[in-house]
């Protein structure tokens, strides 16, 4: 049974996954992950707040990038998934 809704820590994984492979920009990441206005904001904080992502001021646009402390942190967390709740 699957559903389309996505938990907290999923969306966290998912922006760091974008963040990791490029800089995005709020909007960017707002049409990508199909949130709301509030609900990334939300998201970018608590991610900047635990120094997971980074804000960097490029181009005259501000852009998110994952840090190494992010990197890790979604490393684990896909560990963690794939140990215990592997879909074989």
């Amino acid at each position: 049974m699957s559903s389309s809704r996505r938990n907290r820590f999923e969306i966290w994984a998912e922006v760091l996954e974008f963040c990791l492979r490029a800089k995005r920009t709020q909007t960017w990441l707002l049409r990508e992950t199909r949130l709301k206005t509030s609900a990334i904001k939300e998201t970018l904080q608590f991610l900047l707040s635990r120094n997971l992502i980074e804000e960097l001021n490029e181009d005259n646009s501000t852009k998110y990038h994952t840090t190494s402390r992010g990197e890790e942190v979604l490393k684990r967390f896909y560990t963690l998934v794939n140990d215990y709740f592997d879909l074989k």
